[in-house]
C-alpha cells in the first residue's frame, strides 16, 4: 500500500492576497430531525457524496414510542426528510445508524423483535431502508451483535456475542455477506473481549481489545483481511495503560483515544500509516482543556472530533489539519446560531458531519441537531496537471511545470485569493527528508486569478505525488501526478 509522506516545506504566499485573517471557513446546515422528539445525531458520519447517517426520533405512535430512535440516511447534501430518510428497523422498535459507505449502504444495529434484551447488526442495500428479510447480519453464535463500519466492498465490522454469550468479539464479514461464526471472528489481543469500529478499503480493521488478564485494553489495527495478531496489531498507548481506535483511512492512519502517563485523561491520537502509536508525535492535544476524542478521518489525514475547552468549560468540535487542532466554532460565521459539539465524520472534499446545540436570538439553547459543515473555499487544478490524477511528467526534465489552482468562494469563482500554502507529498513506503524550495516557486497570477506553483520534476525523482493547496491550514484542493 502506498503512503503519502511530506516531501516539500509549506510555502506561504502573501503577495497580492489582501487581509491575512480569514477565519470563516465553513457554512453550517441544520439537518433537522425525523419529526419526533427534537433530537438527531449523525453517528454514522458522512460519505463522499455528502450523505449523512445517524439516528433520530420519528413521530411516536403513542407515549410508549416517544423515545425510540430510528436510523436515518440523508440524500446527498440534503437535510433529513422524514418521508424518505427513516430507515425503519429489523422488526422491533429501535435502530441506530453507525456507518455509511459511498454507495449509500448503512450499517448499525436494531432490535429484531419488540424485546429490548438484544439487538442485531444490519447492513442495508444501497440507498434503501432496512429490510428485515435480508439485512439482519446475525451474530457470532450468541444473541447480540452491532455493526460499526462498512467499506466500499460491503465488508462490515462490529462486535457480536459468541456462543453462550460468554464474551463479545470483533467481527469482519465478507463482501455483502452475513456474519459467519466460523470465519469472521477476529479474536482478541489476548483477553476475552474485542470490538471493531472501522474498516478501510483494504480490509484492515481497527478497534479495541482487552489484553491477557483483562486488566486493561488497547487499540488494534489488523493486517488486510486478517485476524487480530497480538504480536503485531497492538497499537500501544500515549504513555498510559488504556487506548482505543475509532477509525482508519485508506493509508492505514488510525485515530483513537489514549490515556496519558498517570491515566488521568484521554487525548486524541493519529498514527503514521501502519505504525504503532508514538507518544512523541501522535498526541493531537486538546482545545485547551484536559481531554479530546477523535471520531472521523479522511484520506488527507484531517481529523475531526470533540475536545474540552480551557478549564473544561465546554465541549467543542475540532478539526485537526496542518498540524494544528482548531475549534470549529471559530471557523463558522459569528452569530450562526450553532454551538458545534461532537464532530463525527469528514470526507475527502472537506465536508464535515456533526452535532450542534441550537441557539435562538435570546440565547436559549435547544439540544441537539445533526449538522453538515460545507467548505466556503474550493480550489480546482488546471492544466497541464489533470484533475483525475492521470498526468505523467518526465522526472529528468529540468523545465518547470506550472501547476495552476483557481478558487471558488461560496461556489462562485473569486479573484480575492487569501493567503495559502502549497504542500507536495510523495507516495512512498518510508519518509524522506524535507527539501526547501525557493518562495519564487509559488506565486499568484492576478490576471488569471490563480495560484501558480512551478513544479521542478528533476528535484523530486520518480514516483506518485500529491499537491495540496491549503487556506488557514485547511486543505481546499489537491492534484495528483506521476514522474517517470
Amino acid at each position: 500500500m502506498k503512503k503519502f509522506m511530506v516531501y516539500l516545506l509549506q510555502l506561504w504566499v502573501g503577495l497580492l492576497m489582501g487581509n491575512a485573517c480569514f477565519a470563516q471557513m465553513y457554512t453550517v446546515t441544520d439537518l433537522g430531525t425525523l419529526g419526533g422528539f427534537n433530537y438527531s445525531f449523525p453517528r454514522g458520519g458522512i460519505n463522499g457524496f455528502g450523505q449523512v447517517a445517524g439516528y433520530s426520533y420519528p413521530p411516536a405512535a403513542d407515549e410508549h414510542e416517544l423515545f425510540f430512535n430510528h436510523a436515518f440516511r440523508t440524500s446527498p447534501n440534503k437535510a433529513i426528510d422524514p418521508a424518505s430518510d427513516d430507515l425503519g428497523t429489523l422488526g422491533g422498535f429501535l435502530s441506530f445508524a453507525l456507518g455509511i459507505n459511498s454507495f449509500g449502504q448503512v450499517v448499525g444495529n436494531s432490535t429484531p423483535t419488540s424485546s429490548f434484551n438484544f439487538s442485531h447488526a444490519y447492513r442495508t442495500a444501497p440507498n434503501k431502508p432496512i429490510n428485515p428479510a435480508t439485512d439482519d447480519l446475525g451474530t457470532l453464535g450468541g444473541s447480540s451483535s452491532s455493526a460499526a463500519g462498512i467499506n466500499l466492498f460491503g465488508q462490515v465490522v462490529g462486535s457480536a456475542s459468541v456462543s453462550g454469550d460468554s464474551a463479545t468479539h470483533a467481527f469482519r464479514t465478507r463482501a455483502n455477506r452475513s456474519i459467519n461464526s466460523r470465519r469472521d471472528d477476529l479474536g482478541t489481543l489476548g483477553g476475552s473481549t474485542s470490538f471493531a469500529t472501522d474498516i478501510n478499503l483494504f480490509g484492515q480493521v481497527v478497534g479495541v481489545s482487552s489484553l491477557t488478564g483483562d486488566t486493561t485494553s488497547h487499540a488494534f489495527r489488523t493486517r488486510a483481511n486478517s485476524r487480530i495478531n497480538p504480536a503485531t496489531d497492538d497499537l500501544g498507548t500515549l504513555g498510559g495503560t488504556v487506548s482505543s481506535a475509532e477509525s482508519i483511512n485508506i493509508f492505514g492512519q488510525v485515530i483513537g483515544s489514549s490515556t496519558l502517563p498517570g491515566d488521568t485523561t484521554f487525548h486524541a491520537f493519529r498514527t503514521r500509516p501502519n505504525r504503532r502509536i508514538n507518544p512523541a508525535t501522535d498526541d493531537l492535544g486538546t482545545l485547551g482543556g484536559s481531554s479530546s476524542e477523535p471520531l472521523g478521518i479522511n484520506s488527507f489525514g484531517q481529523v475531526v472530533g470533540d475536545s474540552t475547552t480551557v478549564g473544561d468549560a465546554a465541549l467543542h468540535g475540532f478539526l485537526y489539519s496542518g498540524g494544528v487542532m482548531r475549534d470549529l466554532n471559530d471557523l463558522i460565521p459569528a452569530g450562526s446560531g450553532f454551538e458545534l459539539g461532537f464532530m463525527t465524520g469528514i470526507n475527502d472534499v472537506g465536508e464535515i458531519s456533526g452535532q450542534a446545540i441550537l441557539l435562538d436570538s435570546f440565547g436559549n439553547t435547544f439540544c441537539c441537531h445533526a449538522v453538515r459543515l460545507t467548505p466556503i473555499y474550493r480550489a480546482t487544478v488546471h492544466g497541464p496537471v489533470k484533475a483525475d490524477g492521470a498526468t505523467v511528467f518526465s522526472a529528468k526534465s529540468r523545465r518547470n511545470v506550472p501547476v495552476h489552482f483557481s478558487l471558488t468562494q461560496y461556489n462562485a469563482q473569486t479573484c480575492t485569493l487569501p493567503p495559502a500554502t502549497i504542500t507536495v507529498t510523495k507516495a512512498i513506503n518510508k519518509s524522506v527528508s524535507e527539501v526547501d524550495v525557493p518562495d519564487t516557486a509559488f506565486q499568484v497570477d492576478p490576471t488569471a486569478c490563480q495560484y501558480v506553483y512551478n513544479l521542478s520534476p528533476y528535484r523530486l525523482g520518480t514516483g506518485t505525488y500529491r499537491i495540496d493547496l491549503s487556506i488557514e491550514r485547511i486543505i481546499v484542493g489537491s492534484a495528483v501526478f506521476s514522474l517517470r
